[in-house]
Order: C-alpha cells, then structure tokens, then sequence
C-alpha cells in the first residue's frame, strides 16, 4: 500500500478584510474559516487549515495570515505580524516547503498598503522564491469576472505586482443565493489554479542565505550606514527604499526576526 503524496501547502495573506477568511471556506466547500473584524482580531498567530477532498491528490494545506492593515511600523502589532509570518515561512520548510502564495486584494486600484504589503511578503519575507498567485475578490456584480484583469493588468504591472498566476472570484452567494452560480465558477476556478500550483516543486526560504546573515548580528544595524557591511546595507535599503520604511523600524522589525530565528534555532 503505497502512502499518499503530502499535500501542498499554500499561505494566505493580505489586508484585513479582502476575504481571506471567505477564501478558506470558497475552497474548502464549507464553513472551515471565521472572518473577524479588527477589534476581533487579537491573535498574530496563522491558522491551518487542512482541507480534504474524496480524491486525497486534490488534499492542501491552507496556512491563513493575520490581516496586515495599513503598514504604519512604528506599530507592535504589524511587526509582530512579519515575524509571525516569518515564522511560518520558515517552520514549513520542514513541512514540504512552500507551493504558493495566495495575495487577497479587493477589486479596485492598487493602494500603497497594497502595494507595500507585497513588497514586504513576497519580496523580504519570501526572497521572490515562491510562486505568488494573485486573487481578486468582490467582483459578483461584474457581468463577466475575468473582464476586470483584462481592464487592470496594466496598473497591476504598474504598481509592482508580478503574479504567476491570478483568479478574479467572488467568495460570496449573496442574499438568497443570488450569486450562486458566480461563486461555483470561482470555486472551480481557485482550485484548478491550486492543483496547478501543487504539482509544481515547493519552494523553501533558506534561513542560511544573506538574509539570515544579515540578521545575525544586529547589533551592527545600529552603526551608521556606512560601517555596514554589502549585504546588511542592501537589506535596510531594501527594507526603507522598496518598502518604504524609516530606518528604526527596519531595524526593529529585523530585530525582532533575529530573536525568533534563535527561538526557532536557526
């Protein structure tokens, strides 16, 4: 009796209130995921969510984030939130690596929260090494969903973003089901992409490379600029250029990194 291949692990992330929580459940048939407001969300921590299907090939792994809000990093919460994101990523190195991840954006223009969110996930968080999937939801009273990236694709491009791949859904059926069928075609249409993105390879975030170097001795950051060393100084003009942070917070964000790496014994 031969053992079923692992599922494939895909984490989940963007602003609070995009419909991450909603997604879980579109793919999972069910009511698996509970969408909380701010004031509700006291938790940093992700959530998984193994979601099974008659045929185990289809089984996945759904790692939900806490939503990051409009990135103001003088804010412990949204820090905390990096790290634990960082943590996750990670931690699921020893769990098969990464196969995708899930950006959640509303339909609409792409803000600079978005923007920056992106930047600091799949960019420092990630290293540009895992598949990101871009997913746009709230689009049930489009006649045709598909239509609204034929009319974006460019200020997507514009902006930054660089999917491998995208959907425009909804996660929604609406009063009385009124939307039913749109939200049938966007389950069909999550997880075709989803079993696209499991047979390729997983990805893994080596803990090893620049950028857990960079990390490990922090108190260097606190030198200035100049005495830094190339790949330290390429990580705060990553961290304050690309993503647009002040200095001290880089260095506390980084900080904060640090210590969870040596908790995690990295």
């Amino acid at each position: 009796m031969s053992s079923q291949p692992r599922p494939p692990n895909f984490i989940i992330f963007g602003e609070m209130g995009v419909g991450k929580s909603s997604l879980v459940n579109l793919i999972a048939g069910n009511q698996l995921a509970t969408s909380s407001s701010g004031a509700q969300s006291c938790t940093l921590e992700s959530t998984e969510y193994p979601v099974t299907f008659s045929d185990p090939r289809l089984n996945v792994n759904l790692y939900d984030t806490v939503g990051l809000d409009s990135p103001s990093m003088n804010s412990a919460g949204y820090l905390d939130a990096l790290v634990k994101a960082h943590e996750l990523i990670v931690s699921l190195k020893n769990r098969g690596g990464v196969n995708g991840l899930l950006f959640c954006i509303k339909a609409g223009r792409v803000s600079n929260t978005v923007q920056q969110n992106y930047r600091l996930f799949f960019e420092f968080l990630c290293e540009e090494r895992v598949p990101l999937a871009l997913v746009i939801t709230n689009l049930e009273n489009e006649p045709n969903m598909d239509d609204w990236w034929t009319m974006n694709k460019a200020h997507i491009e514009k902006s930054g973003i660089d999917p491998v791949t995208h959907v425009c859904i909804t996660t929604i059926k609406g009063y009385q089901n009124a939307y039913e069928a749109r939200y049938l075609e966007s389950r069909a249409k999550v997880l075709n992409m989803l079993r696209e993105l499991g047979n390729n390879d997983a990805c893994s975030v080596d803990v090893s490379s620049w950028f857990a170097r960079v990390c490990k001795k922090l108190r260097e950051f606190l030198v200035p600029v100049k005495g830094l060393g190339r790949s330290r100084q390429k990580m705060l003009q990553m961290l304050t250029k690309r993503c647009k942070l002040r200095k001290e917070d880089a260095v506390q964000l980084l900080r904060r990194i640090d210590a969870d790496e040596e908790k995690l014994g990295t």
